[in-house]
């Protein structure tokens, strides 16, 4: 099945749809989404999702996206489509250290701008990031299985083998992730003793930016974005905790950076009208989604689409999904429907849109 899919890319590729795609979407924004990027061998276990890209892998990407589009400050967003080649904005989420180490460098080189987008409790140092310091306790427990609770229900968990330890991970992250802060934190304290390790080492991947590494950065291009405090899900805290994780993370940063704080990224993507009601309220220019789709050049400045980038991603995945193909194909079909409805004369066969993998 994963041939035959990366197959598809490249005739899509070949064919010059992707490219035909790209020209349609031109008036539209290419807003990538990464985490992390990454030299050397992979983790199976602490990378298991690819949320880190493999160096070279990005190397590719950055200049097929410099060569094509013309790459912008974020707060370019919402302004009229120029003349020439579309444009792109380069976004990186977390503020792992690696982005200083690896990414940088291949930015400055090319004069790239991008926008990191930091959950201040990590930056400062204060606790790693929750999911891998999951990842971290089950690839250092010596136990065979974790006995849990996941949806009400008691399970036993083999964790003895990388696969089960991502199968864990994987079955165990749901139950953290839609819980507030302080249930959060409480459940990891439970997991670390069962498994009986510690739990605040978020391994290799996890160590986050210096405050002087992040200052570096924004002499040269980088503007700074809020993700939070905590980086828990805004739908799952109160208007009060929201608030204060809005107006806190972006005193913090501000005080930080000594640059006004105008953009925010909704910790995993998850985000309401109420949510986006408060973000409007708190004084930010815009917030970043995690939806897949090219962002209207004149779209709601509060819910900003974005594609984001994974490990997994071959180069001709990366170039069908940011021409905005699977946006075209939504939308042809969508024409199709209403088409239809005017009436029996009128036909019109289309690809039907599948769901991108990420």
């Amino acid at each position: 099945m994963r041939l035959a899919r990366q197959v598809v890319y490249w005739l899509l590729v070949l064919s010059g749809l992707a490219w035909l795609a790209m020209r349609v979407n031109r008036r539209k924004v290419l807003v990538l989404a990464y985490h992390g990027v990454y030299t050397g061998p992979s983790d199976a276990l602490l990378n298991h999702d690819g949320m880190h890209v493999r160096e070279r892998r990005f190397v590719r990407q950055i200049r097929w996206v410099a060569r094509h589009y013309r790459v912008v400050p974020i707060d370019e967003l919402g302004t009229p489509a120029p003349a020439g080649r579309p444009r792109a904005v380069i976004t990186l989420d977390d503020g792992y250290r690696n982005v200083r180490r690896v990414v940088f460098p291949i930015l400055k080189a090319r004069s790239l701008p991008a926008t990191l987008f930091l959950p201040t409790d990590f930056v400062l140092g204060r606790r790693g990031l929750w999911w891998d310091r999951l990842r971290a306790m089950l690839a250092a427990t010596a136990t065979p299985t974790l006995r849990c609770s996941l949806a009400g229900r008691d399970h036993l968990l083999p964790v003895r083998t990388i696969a089960e330890r991502v199968a864990a991970a994987e079955a165990l992250s749901p139950e953290i992730r839609n819980v507030p802060p302080a249930r959060r934190e409480a459940l990891l304290a439970e997991l670390a003793a069962r498994l009986g390790v510690p739990g605040r080492d978020a391994g290799a991947f996890g160590a986050p930016l210096a405050a002087g590494e992040i200052r570096e950065m924004l002499r040269h291009g980088v503007t700074v974005g809020s993700h939070g405090t905590t980086h828990a899900s805004f739908l799952t805290l109160g208007a009060d905790d929201l608030a204060l994780e809005l107006s806190a993370s972006r005193l913090v940063l501000e005080g930080l950076t000594g640059a006004r704080v105008r953009w925010l990224a909704y910790p995993h993507g998850d985000f309401s009208p109420a949510v986006a009601d408060a973000v409007r309220r708190a004084g930010y220019h815009g917030a970043v989604t995690t939806v897949e789709a090219l962002a209207a050049g004149r779209g709601d400045a509060y819910a900003v689409t974005r594609i984001g980038v994974h490990d997994n991603m071959t180069m001709a995945h990366f170039i069908v999904a940011v021409s905005g193909l699977h946006d075209v194909f939504v939308g042809l079909v969508a024409a199709a429907r209403r088409l239809r409805r005017r009436g029996p004369a009128v036909g019109l066969a289309v690809p039907s849109a599948g769901a991108r993998s990420r």
